[in-house]
């Protein structure tokens, strides 16, 4: 599916496909919705829920099958299946375990994701079901899983991902999660890095610890970025071994050389070293797209501002001037109310009133996020932001750098 250049055609095709969907949530019987994109979607979900997810969830798919046809090759030639289900009744009879919120299903039926999306998306919300994803096109490219370390330290990273209404973007690191990461390996609550490596899917499904998700997590990040991602090439070895037959241990020695506990001191100094928050800046400029997003959807409908504050004071009073669906320039009203709330704790806020307006958040060490736009009459062309230090244009940063670029 990679010739449908998807992130475009979301945005246009995608979006006015919509109408098949119901236009009544009084009634939630399971339909079928084969619509352009990477999912056949089977729901109960009302219009408002369903909608959300699909638009979102197909960005983030083109993200995945762009990672892992970068890594192996090949494409996915047919749509995944996607239950989503109103009813946690109903989750639970298609096969959901109790105590979970979503899952990838492998078995005599076929393979399938399942998400419990009841009726209010959530943070957590969107985790699951980007984590779930993310092993449904593992297995649709590769056909196999790699050991669970891998599988769900990726799944764990895509699971953080952040959408701004035209980008998925990843490499966010919780600051809640980083502290909780330091407090388990400063009281011993993970296991050694070999053990872990070592540990078989029987034993990771048997007792599903979280401490053996922020382990997970943190040696993908690790692999992936840290000493400038000098490690990122030998992981990219370690999965291609995998993929064509080698045992674990044997893909990490070819990869990666003899484990002689390097590997698990530089991990833990490289974890323990990281200030409290930082991916502030890729997290303000994800933010500060999705802000842009909508500032350029109403001043494309004719809705002028002299300042953020005037901006701002909309969004808040419910009277930002928006597309509504069908047309394809909608976005889900959650989106902004997300990044608005979150606004104030980011930095100050100014607009450069000009034909194509900037929304700029000055962040507290003096770096401003330049939100922009190009509009062609009431067509939006472009919307990305920019980063600015004091003196100039930002280089990279620790644990930021090039996670910092918010594809288009």
């Amino acid at each position: 599916m990679r010739g449908l250049h998807l992130p475009t055609l979301i945005l246009g095709t995608l979006l006015a496909a919509v109408t098949a969907f119901p236009r009544s949530s009084d009634a939630h019987p399971m339909r079928v919705y084969n619509l352009p994109g990477y999912y056949i979607i089977h729901s109960d979900e009302s219009p408002r829920i369903l909608r959300q997810i699909w638009l979102r969830m197909n960005f983030v798919a083109a993200t995945y099958e762009r990672r892992l046809h970068r890594f192996f090759g090949g494409v996915v030639n047919q749509k995944q299946p996607f239950y989503i289900f109103r009813q946690r009744e109903e989750y639970l009879r298609a096969g959901g375990p109790h105590g979970s919120a979503g899952v990838f299903i492998v078995g005599y039926r076929g393979q399938r994701l399942l998400a419990d999306a009841g009726t209010k998306i959530t943070h957590q919300m969107w985790h699951v079901i980007q984590h779930e994803a993310f092993h449904q096109f593992t297995y649709a490219m590769i056909g196999r899983f790699f050991p669970p370390w891998a599988n769900e330290g990726l799944a764990e990273y895509f699971g953080e991902g952040l959408f701004t209404g035209n980008s998925f973007v990843t490499g966010w690191i919780p600051p809640w999660r980083l502290a909780r990461l330091k407090w388990e390996i400063r009281h011993h609550k993970l296991h050694s890095i070999r053990y872990m490596r070592h540990m078989p899917y029987s034993e990771w499904n048997d007792v599903l610890m979280g401490t053996n998700y922020d382990q997970a997590w943190s040696m993908i990040y690790f692999l992936a970025w840290a000493n400038h991602g000098k490690y990122g090439p030998a992981f990219m070895r370690y999965m291609a071994y995998y993929k064509h037959g080698f045992s674990a241990n044997q893909s990490w020695r070819m990869a990666f050389g003899h484990d002689n506990g390097r590997f698990q001191k530089l991990w833990q100094k490289y974890w323990m070293d990281m200030p409290s928050n930082p991916t502030a800046l890729l997290y303000t400029k994800v933010q500060t797209q999705a802000l842009t997003n909508f500032l350029a959807r109403a001043w494309s409908l004719g809705q002028k501002f002299s300042s953020a504050k005037k901006f701002f004071d909309a969004v808040a009073a419910g009277s930002l001037k928006e597309y509504h669906l069908p047309d394809n320039r909608w976005l889900p009203q959650t989106l902004l109310t997300h990044a608005a709330r979150r606004a104030p704790r980011l930095g100050t806020w100014r607009l450069a009133v000009g034909r194509h307006p900037e929304l700029i958040c000055r962040m507290a060490d003096g770096t401003r996020v330049i939100g922009m736009f190009r509009l062609s009459g009431h067509r939006i062309r472009k919307v990305w932001v920019k980063v600015q230090a004091e003196g100039g244009e930002a280089g990279p940063r620790p644990a930021d750098g090039a996670l910092g670029t918010v594809a288009q």
